[in-house]
């Protein structure tokens, strides 16, 4: 008796087309997973910045100020003294956005409060809407984040 050694046409047919299902059904949960993965990753960088500002406002005794580049939270994020950048952050990648929902232009005075009289918060959104995330810093410079449904 001869055995034959591979697969047939047939065979190969139909792990393509099982292959085509399962893709199909796992895409859209992929895609979710890298938009949530960029939100995260750009709500940390974000925190981390507004950290770094408090800590070298008290560190330097001066006011340090949270300011978009070029006018434009897309271009993303500095911490500047005096006029000259400390640190920045890229803009969100993708079709991720950063913006300012509530306060004015942040602040952070020598001892650390924010210069604002009223809390300043950020939201960092994705394309779907489904998820996102709201960052406020208080009037006495806490920085805390939370889970939100962007509009």
């Amino acid at each position: 008796m001869k055995y034959s050694r591979g697969f047939t046409l047939i065979e190969l047919m139909i792990v393509l087309a099982l292959l085509a299902i399962v893709a199909t059904v796992a895409l859209p949960g992929f895609t979710n997973l890298i938009e949530s993965s960029r939100i995260t990753s750009t709500t940390n960088s974000l925190v981390g910045l507004l950290n770094f500002a408090r800590s070298e406002a008290i560190r330097h005794g001066r006011t340090i100020a949270v300011v978009p580049i070029g006018g434009d939270y897309a271009n993303g994020v500095a911490v500047q003294v005096g006029g000259g950048d400390l640190r920045t952050i890229e803009g969100p990648p993708g079709n991720l956005t950063i913006a300012m929902t509530a306060g004015a232009a942040l602040s952070f005075r020598a001892n650390g409060l924010s210069g604002q009289a009223n809390d300043v918060s950020y939201q960092v959104c994705g394309e779907s809407g489904n998820r996102g995330t709201q960052i406020t810093v208080t009037q006495g410079g806490q920085i805390r984040s939370e889970s939100v449904v962007c509009p």
